[in-house]
Parts: C-alpha cells; sequence; structure tokens
C-alpha cells in the first residue's frame, strides 16, 4: 500500500522541542554502544537532595497516598509555599496565588491563556529555550532584544524600552538567567513592572535559579502586587530533585483560578507523593541551601576560570546557577558542528547557543551540575578539542594524556 504524508495541525506542524534533550538523545545512543559521555548538556543536578524529602516521599507512597489532590495543587504544599513567601516579606501572598505544576508546562500554559495565536511575545536573549519553543507552537510571533555580553548579559533600561516600543501582548523575564547566570537588578525589574503596567502587558518572570544566586543579591518580583504578573519556580533545582517534575506559578487569586483550569484540562493534577515530598524540601535548613550555593559558586568560577584561561574560549563568570555560556568564534565551527563533533569525536555533550536565541551560533552552553570529576573531565575535553580546532590539527592528538576512541557510528 502507497504510504500517504500525515497531515498534522498547523500546532503539531509547529513543534521543535528542545534541544539540549535532543543532544541527550545522541549521548544516550553512543552509551549504547559502550561508550563513556560526559554530560554538561542538562542542569541535571548531581548534589544530593536533602534526605527527609527523599524519606518523606517513600513514607507517603508505603501510605498509600496514591489518590487525587486538587488541580491547583496539595493544600499543605499551596500553604507551605505562602508561609515560604509570607517569611520572604510578602504578607499578602496566600495559598489562592499558587498553582502546582510541572515549571516547564507552566509556560506553555501562561502564554496559551494570555496570548492568541499572532499576538507578539518578546524575550530578552540568550533565552530559555522553551519561550521559543511554547511561542512557535502556540503561533505567537516572537522578538528577541540582545543583551550584551560586554555588560555581563545584564538587563537595561535601554533594552526595556526596545521591548515597550514593540507592544508586546506578553514578555518574558528570566533572572537568574538560563543560559548566562546573569542576574537583574532591583531597579531594573522596578522599571520593567512599570513599563509594562503602563501599557498592560503580561509578564511572566522565570525564577527558577533565584535561589541559586550566590555573587549578586537577588531581587524577585514577587515582591511587586501587578495583576499580570505570574512568578514561575521550580523545586528541581536548587533540591535536587528534577525527576518530580514539580513546579509552580504565583499569580493573582483570578489568574491562579485560570492556570488551575489549565492544570485540570492538561493532567489533571501532578502526584500526592511528590507533592509532600516538596512540602518537606521547604522545610530544609538553612545549612544544606548554604552548602548547594557554595558548591555551585566553587564550580563555576573554576570552570570558567579554565575556560578563560585555554586562549581560544571565553565565558562570562555567572552570578547564580550551574551554566556557563562560551564563545567559540575562535574555533571557527558553527555551534551545531561544534556541538556534533565534540560529541562524536570526544565523547562530550553541550547545547548549541543558537537554541538560545537568534544570532547565538557562535556560543555553546554548558552545565557543571554533574559529580564534579566528571564535569571537569568534560570541561578539559572541551579545551581540547578546541584548541585542536583553532590549530587545525587532527581530531585527536598523540599528545593527548587520555585516548578517546572515536565512534564509528553516525551521531
Amino acid at each position: 500500500m502507497e504510504s500517504k504524508t500525515l497531515q498534522f495541525a498547523r500546532r503539531g506542524r509547529r513543534l521543535i522541542g528542545q534541544e539540549m534533550f535532543k543532544v541527550l538523545e545522541r549521548a544516550k545512543k553512543i552509551e549504547r554502544y559502550g561508550q563513556r559521555v560526559y554530560h554538561l548538556e542538562l542542569g541535571n543536578s548531581s548534589f544530593p537532595p536533602p534526605s527527609t524529602v527523599i524519606q518523606t516521599t517513600i513514607e507517603s507512597l508505603s501510605n498509600g497516598h496514591l489518590g487525587y489532590v486538587p488541580s491547583s495543587g496539595h493544600p499543605d504544599l499551596r500553604a507551605a509555599l505562602a508561609q515560604h513567601y509570607a517569611e520572604g516579606g510578602r504578607p499578602w501572598i496566600t495559598e489562592k496565588y499558587f498553582v502546582i505544576s510541572p515549571a516547564n508546562l507552566l509556560i506553555n500554559q501562561v502564554l496559551d491563556m494570555t496570548c492568541n495565536e499572532g499576538d507578539v511575545l518578546v524575550v530578552f536573549t540568550p533565552a530559555f529555550p522553551t519561550y521559543i519553543a511554547a511561542a512557535e507552537y502556540i503561533g505567537l510571533t516572537l522578538k528577541a532584544i540582545a543583551l550584551e555580553s560586554e555588560k555581563g548579559y545584564h538587563l537595561t533600561k535601554q533594552a526595556i524600552d526596545q521591548a515597550v516600543a514593540l507592544k508586546p501582548k506578553a514578555l518574558i523575564i528570566n533572572s537568574a538567567n538560563n543560559p548566562t547566570g546573569a542576574v537583574y537588578t532591583h531597579s531594573s525589574l522596578e522599571y520593567l513592572i512599570q513599563q509594562c503596567d503602563r501599557y498592560g502587558i503580561w509578564v511572566l518572570s522565570d525564577e527558577t535559579y533565584a535561589d541559586l544566586c550566590y555573587r549578586w543579591p537577588y531581587w524577585s518580583l514577587s515582591a511587586l502586587e501587578y495583576r499580570q504578573l505570574i512568578v514561575l519556580s521550580s523545586f528541581s533545582k536548587y533540591y535536587a530533585i528534577p525527576g518530580y517534575r514539580t513546579g509552580y506559578a504565583l499569580a493573582h487569586p483570578t489568574v491562579a483560578s485560570k492556570l488551575s483550569l489549565s492544570c485540570s484540562t492538561l493532567f489533571s493534577c501532578l502526584p500526592l507523593f511528590t507533592q509532600e515530598g516538596c512540602v518537606a524540601a521547604l522545610k530544609v535548613g538553612e545549612s544544606y541551601l548554604q552548602e548547594v550555593c557554595d558548591h555551585y559558586s566553587y564550580i563555576t568560577e573554576h570552570c570558567a576560570e579554565i575556560i578563560n584561561q585555554s586562549g581560544v574560549l571565553t565565558c562570562s563568570v555567572p552570578e547564580a546557577a550551574f551554566y556557563l555560556f562560551i564563545d567559540i568564534t575562535q574555533t571557527k565551527l558553527s555551534d551545531h558542528e561544534f556541538c556534533r563533533r565534540l560529541l562524536q569525536e570526544w565523547h562530550t555533550a553541550v547545547t548549541p547557543g543558537s537554541s538560545f536565541g537568534p544570532g547565538l551560533e557562535k556560543y555553546v552552553r554548558v552545565s557543571v551540575s554533574g559529580q564534579k570529576e566528571d564535569v571537569l573531565e568534560g570541561i578539559r575535553r572541551l579545551v581540547e578539542f578546541s584548541l585542536h580546532c583553532k590549530d587545525g590539527r587532527p581530531w585527536l592528538s598523540s599528545a593527548d594524556t587520555t585516548p578517546l576512541r572515536k565512534v564509528s557510528h553516525a551521531v
């Protein structure tokens, strides 16, 4: 029988996914051939999660907590979040402000319920790839405002004015930033909301890495009572439980009610046992949280130093999170070619810079969230490969102290 081309809907045809998961799939293919791969492509933290989180989750399962909860989230978790924000100086925020949902999905949920097809969405680049993928899927007109590397990728008044001048329906802000690690100032964020309030612009503030800030004072937009503001965050990174897929939105109760309906429509509710584990996470003491920040402060600074002393690669020292956004211009390779060859020839996985916005084809993103020894070996291979490309040497030098066997199959 002659095969026919499957006809998907417009939205189906617009699905592009996330590039880092495509890299992960290629890396896993190499590993199935028995090869070791150094994973620097995903923010998959290897830092041990708080033991009470795991114990509480196990106890919840053992006690048969397997049923449904409200679509807006477990009341205990929402109450714990409200208490957490009240202790941070936001007493008006109650459990009615919170909706529990996977943080990555919340990006799509917020844009889907605030924007119509064709509406303008502004992002500041480099930007997290899901913003771009969600905008493409929904059919929004994406406008990118590039932040300058010379200014540490910080948000400026000029960039805000450029964004507002585009008359967007919605705008996404991401501080602390993935992939640059930049943390935006209190004054710039306040100015952003003032301008958005003038024109009725929806603001999605992605604050997933807010608690992983170690070189710059952090200020959250949750301090402002702007009705068209949705703050997004996650338990994945800070508490090292990305597999729980548990995040939350903080918004005016009217907005939160709409998001709850979205959750009910899309997935009913998240598991009770993981949400109870997250309640335990919010009770973890400051010593654990400080240890996490100290670890990532050290490893990002150390790896940035290695990169910047290489003579071929450069990057800013991040102020938060666990990523390095690296300029690969001197290798004379595009980001996709660089990533393909680095994985195929040196068994090290990183993410192409162009997935973080237009004009970033001479960058790659590296995650240093893995085991320290694996991260440092991956960084060593990244630098060695870059030196080979710059000098025009073969893919493997006889001077290498750690021989690598080239993968024979296509990646």
